[in-house]
Order: structure tokens, then C-alpha cells, then sequence
């Protein structure tokens, strides 16, 4: 399978805002949400990303340049996502093991039926916060971690494509 772009400049890739030459210049942020909502309702897997571009417009040696860099931009964006993927994982599951054991020690804190003034403090201001760190966890684990996955899948899946430019 295959996927086409319609470009009207090379500069339709990348930022207007950097000037630097094509191998170093970041994405433009349009080109990379076409691309995101091109394979969003997809579900078959493209081996081929083909950017048309008006014959006038074209130039082999910055084609050569354009994807080599398009190639090493996608597979840093992807290690990128997959890192922060696994850091939210990380913190997802400190946070929600670390609310559940201060439930546990609020549980032992009520049933060992000790009633000093201390410990109903402690039973107050422990509880609210185990209830806040179990939610974020749950929060981390469940949106947070989701929308990297979704990242690093989308960046993995344009890196491991073969892309290429053709006349419109």
C-alpha cells in the first residue's frame, strides 16, 4: 500500500520559521498533522510514502537530502515517544501503588483501634492524598500512556516507510 502527499515546495515539509538547510530544519506541523489524520481511519499497513510535487518544482539532489532526513527525523521522534512512553508508564504505577499503600496504612491505622489524636491527624490528611495519587495514576496509566503509545506507533510506523518523490 501507498500513501500520497501533494506538496507544492519542499518547504511545504518544514518550518517556515527555520532557516537552516533541509537536513537539519524542523518539521512543519501541518505536514506532520496530514500525515497523522492520512493514516488515522486506516487500517491497512503502508510500505510507501510518496510525495507529489509539480515537475518545475523538483530537484534529485535535495529529494536525496529531504529523505534522508525525513527517514532519521521520523526514527528520533519515535525513540523520543517510545521513551516518554515508558516514563509514563513508570509513573503511572509509582503513583497508584504508592496511593494503594498509603490506603493500606490508613487500614491499619483505623482497625489497630488505636484512638490517639496523632494518628486521627495522620488518618485525615493521608487519606485525600492516597485518593489523589491512585486517580493520577489511573490517569497516567489509562489517557496519558495512551496518547504516547498512539505517538510512537504513528512515528514508528512513517520511520519504517519507504519514501520517495514523484511528479504530480
Amino acid at each position: 500500500m501507498e500513501l500520497s502527499l501533494w506538496l507544492d515546495y519542499y518547504d511545504d515539509i518544514y518550518s517556515d520559521f527555520d532557516s537552516r538547510k533541509y537536513h537539519k530544519r524542523r518539521l512543519s506541523e501541518d505536514f506532520v498533522n496530514e500525515l497523522k489524520v492520512s493514516l488515522k481511519y486506516k487500517t491497512e499497513h503502508f510500505e510507501k510514502l510518496y510525495l507529489l510535487l509539480p515537475p518545475e518544482n523538483r530537484n534529485d539532489q535535495i529529494e536525496t537530502d529531504i529523505i534522508a532526513s525525513l527517514q532519521e527525523r521520523f526514527c528520533e521522534l519515535s525513540a523520543i515517544f517510545e521513551k516518554k512512553e515508558r516514563r509514563i508508564f513508570k509513573k503511572g504505577i509509582t503513583l497508584l501503588l504508592s496511593g494503594v499503600l498509603i490506603m493500606a496504612i490508613i487500614s491499619l491505622i483505623i482497625y489497630s483501634g488505636n484512638k490517639n489524636y496523632l494518628f486521627s491527624v495522620l488518618t485525615i490528611l493521608l487519606e485525600p492524598a492516597s485518593w489523589f495519587l491512585v486517580w493520577n495514576g489511573l490517569d497516567a496509566l489509562f489517557y496519558d500512556y495512551r496518547t504516547a503509545k498512539k505517538e510512537t506507533g504513528f512515528y514508528t510506523a512513517i520511520g519504517k516507510m519507504e519514501i520517495s518523490f514523484k511528479d504530480i
